[in-house]
């Protein structure tokens, strides 16, 4: 990842501690974002799936798993003017096939937890930050999309709560490569500690 010579100057780019008390965070990888043609939101997910699955092998038993869909009752209440800027938002009824967890994902019903939103913030107007603290959680594992909207408002979020969040590279997908890798580029110097899942399922295995 390349390190911004500005920010380094600037005193940015400082460590975070991978904790002992984890919670995993997927982040809208629902039919709407992932599979091609259902709504017009979509993107080719498929290499950050893969990776998040193998993820999530390592991970399972070690702490909460956390999915949020985006899903709207009434868009044009429950989203507001975000409505106004993505106006395909009203795609992502509640109960419809877009707000359905991807399928190649590895959930299991009963011990995962999906958490529906209506902002881009997984946070905001949610109670993940309740079950983070009932949890006794220190440290949020980022994945999911998009990386420039709602994993970057999370992961921001997570870090204005008091979580360390951790943003997993290749776990995080967005609709354009370059706001991609501006956005990783731009929370690993401020907001998060970025890392590949190799390096992610590394540090659990001595968590």
């Amino acid at each position: 990842m390349k390190i911004d010579s500005a920010n380094t100057a600037g005193g940015f780019y400082g460590s975070l501690e991978f904790g002992s008390r984890p919670a995993l965070l997927i982040i809208d990888f629902q039919r709407g974002f992932t599979e091609a043609g259902l709504t017009p939101l979509a993107a080719d997910c498929g290499t950050a799936i893969a990776a998040l699955n193998r993820l999530i092998a390592a991970y399972r038993g070690k702490g909460p798993i956390f999915h949020t869909v985006v899903a709207y009752r009434n868009p044009v209440i429950e989203a507001g003017p975000f409505l106004k800027k993505c106006g395909s938002l009203v795609t992502l009824i509640d109960g419809s096939p877009p707000c359905e967890i991807d399928p190649r994902i590895d959930f299991v019903e009963g011990e995962d937890l999906v958490i529906r939103k209506t902002q881009a913030s997984a946070f905001h107007g949610t109670h993940l930050n309740s079950l983070l603290s009932a949890h006794g959680c220190d440290t949020l594992i980022v994945t999911g999309c998009t990386t420039s909207g709602c994993v970057r408002a999370s992961a921001v979020d997570a870090m204005q709560n008091g979580y360390a969040p951790f943003v997993v590279s290749d776990c995080v997908s967005d609709r354009s490569r370059e706001q991609h890798e501006s956005n990783l580029i731009d929370l690993q110097s401020k907001y998060a500690q970025v890392c590949g899942s190799e390096a992610l399922i590394a540090l659990l295995s001595r968590a």
